[in-house]
């Protein structure tokens, strides 16, 4: 049978570059080939003609068979064009690309005698560009030139948030699949782009008369990336109560990408806000609510309980991430929950990483960081994320083997550690016929994947009407390691964990994550306080269900916009509610009807009756928050 002719590589599943081919790097040498990319820094969203030059080095041959074959993220686009990826390629050959649906992609050789061929296939992570060499070999000194997005078609536009954005060239020298990865893959500086609006952070609870830091960063409007290229004046107003040291900043983001700040105290209780104006602009921010006293003897903090990055399914380092987190998203803690064994097959060297940069992170008093990852478990498990108090932890490797929950809270009895399931309803969803009152104290209600509170047997309520003792976080589950940022589009499926705590230290944040003294929010910073009796948030109160009285509910709230509507929700029922049409609100409740009608028998062997109460609040602009639970239990005897 006579030999066929050599094609690129069409690849079906794209995703499965990521779960295979590209975990055989780290096990592989790389290839003696050096690329480098034109243009190296870029605007976030801006169209350009990039060209990719790769030189063959001495240790390097590449002869007729063989393939070279480069990443283009889903998230980098057609200049101005395709917004959503359905089936609509962003590069190809000229053959691939209708005009007007994508950027086409020429491959040029410095070596007349080589003859190359070249196709992409598209995927939903990304598209993959093969380069086959048909006739000819390329040795040392020779060049390969990828052009992506030539003028006589549309441009490539550069992802929306600003990363450092990697290529990654791999080479299979004989045609079988084994690919090895450049030694030189080229990388693209993504800068944030022209200011569209000011950022303004602040302490969600500090205390009267207490000095805090504001922080005013300018901002673009793709994904709220530090501006490039601003200067101006900008106006300082707060709200009555609140003193500032200076009326007026003057700002060049070039020379302090990560802020002004402007020192500020409360002269008594009370919520306030701050607005930042430039005038020649027009460009304005307010702050989060300023709860001066809120609490009295704790502090909210906000932080991003989920993020992947690159070494997982996701873009950017841990570095990357924490430096987002804190300098642009003005947050308080952060966590990554890597899903390992997507693009990198997780080893001891790249968990030692992961922990050695959460702990170089973590500045107590200023930003905490907590030693964590996404555990996969079985299908009938459902994902949870693990988080370690102290600043070490072990990776379960159970993740390997895809055992149930029970395997791994066997594997990590007499440690210090959450295990949070992640988005419940979601992939199969959370087995909730496992429990684990040590380990599982927490759900995440709110993620990428939607909100988990209510509709079918996975969601949160299926799981406290079972007797599941779990308070509420969000995360986001950002696939491009933006702390507190959807995935794709500014507040699309955020998440955030509000923290109630006595500091911001990370044995601090733990504790109170551990005592379900917390909320979730769909991510703004909204301030919220929940307690009956004067039990606060998170509590699982012994009581004799029989002789109960009325229970006394005491609800506040500060929001990031108009509070619509205020729920107190009883055993998955609305019992209380009220339309505030307004930012602050406080409010009262009594519930007289008796108990022990109303409580669950138990699910679980061991349990008692029980009844239980949380807080739930929709803002104007869509936000929502949702208070720990309270519940209260009939005591044994």
């Amino acid at each position: 049978m006579p030999n066929q002719p050599i094609q690129p590589r069409a690849f079906d599943n794209t995703s499965l570059w990521y779960k295979g081919i590209s975990r055989g790097w780290q096990f592989r040498e790389p290839v003696d080939l050096t690329c480098t990319i034109e243009p190296s820094v870029v605007q976030a969203a801006s169209g350009h003609t990039f060209v990719i030059t790769c030189t063959v080095g001495p240790e390097l041959t590449l002869s007729a068979g063989a393939h070279i074959t480069f990443e283009v993220r889903a998230t980098w686009d057609a200049y101005l064009g395709n917004c959503f990826r359905r089936g609509i390629r962003t590069v190809g050959n000229r053959d691939q690309i209708q005009p007007g649906y994508g950027a086409w992609t020429d491959v040029e050789c410095s070596n007349p005698e080589v003859v190359l061929a070249h196709e992409a296939s598209y995927g939903r992570h990304l598209d993959l560009v093969d380069v086959v060499v048909v006739e000819g070999t390329l040795v040392a000194g020779d060049t390969l030139r990828f052009v992506l997005g030539p003028p006589d078609g549309n441009l490539v536009q550069a992802q929306k948030y600003a990363q450092l954005a990697p290529f990654p060239i791999a080479v299979d020298l004989e045609g079988d699949g084994a690919y090895r990865i450049a030694k030189v893959s080229p990388e693209v500086e993504v800068v944030g782009t022209w200011a569209d609006r000011l950022r303004v952070f602040a302490p969600g609870v500090v205390q009267p008369e207490e000095e805090f830091v504001l922080r005013v960063l300018p901002v673009d409007i793709y994904s709220f990336n530090r501006a490039t290229g601003y200067q101006g004046v900008i106006d300082i107003l707060p709200d009555e109560g609140i003193e500032v040291s200076t009326l007026k900043l003057t700002l060049d983001s070039d020379a302090h990408p990560n802020c002004a700040t402007v020192t500020a105290k409360a002269s008594d209780r009370g919520v306030r806000y701050i607005t930042a104006l430039d005038r020649r602009s027009g460009l304005a921010g307010r702050s989060n609510p300023i709860g001066a006293g809120f609490l009295p003897d704790r502090g909210i903090y906000f932080g991003e309980l989920h993020s992947q990055m690159w070494r997982s399914m996701g873009t950017g380092t841990t570095a990357e991430f924490f430096e987002w987190g804190r300098d642009v998203a003005g947050l308080d803690f952060c966590a990554p929950a890597n899903h390992y064994n997507w693009r990198y097959e997780v080893t001891d060297e790249i968990w030692r990483d992961l922990v050695d940069d959460c702990n170089a992170y973590n500045n107590p008093g200023r930003f905490a960081t907590l030693v964590s990852y996404e555990w996969g478990g079985s299908s009938a498990s459902g994902h949870k994320n693990i988080y370690y108090r102290g600043a070490d932890g072990e990776f379960s490797y159970h993740y390997r083997s895809r055992t149930d929950s029970d395997k791994l809270w066997a594997s990590l009895e007499g440690q210090d550690v959450l295990t949070i399931p992640h988005h419940p309803k979601a992939m199969g969803g959370t087995a909730w016929e496992y429990r684990n009152d040590e380990h599982q104290r927490l759900v995440e209600i709110c993620s990428n994947w939607g909100i988990a509170e209510t509709s079918g047997p996975r969601c949160v309520q299926t799981a406290l009407a079972m007797g599941h003792r779990m308070g509420f976080v969000g995360g986001t589950d950002s696939h491009y390691g933006l702390a507190n940022q959807g995935s794709y589009h500014v507040n699309d499926g955020n998440g955030l964990a509000c923290v109630m705590a006595a500091e911001l230290t990370r044995d601090a944040l733990w504790q109170a994550l551990y005592d379900r003294s917390c909320y979730a929010t769909t991510g703004d910073r909204i301030l919220l306080d929940f307690s009956m009796d004067g039990a606060p948030l998170g509590s699982d109160l012994a009581v004799d269900l029989e002789g109960y009285g009325p229970r006394a509910f005491s609800m506040r709230a500060a929001g990031t916009h108009r509070i619509d509507s205020i729920e107190v929700i009883r055993n998955n029922e609305v019992v209380y509610a009220a339309e505030p049409g307004c930012e602050v609100w406080e409010g009262e409740w009594v519930d007289a009807e008796p108990l022990a009608p109303l409580a669950f028998e138990p699910t679980f062997d061991g349990d008692r009756p029980f009844v239980y109460y949380y807080l739930r609040i929709t803002q104007g602009n869509r936000q929502m928050a949702w208070a720990s639970p309270i519940w209260l239990t009939q005591k044994a005897g």
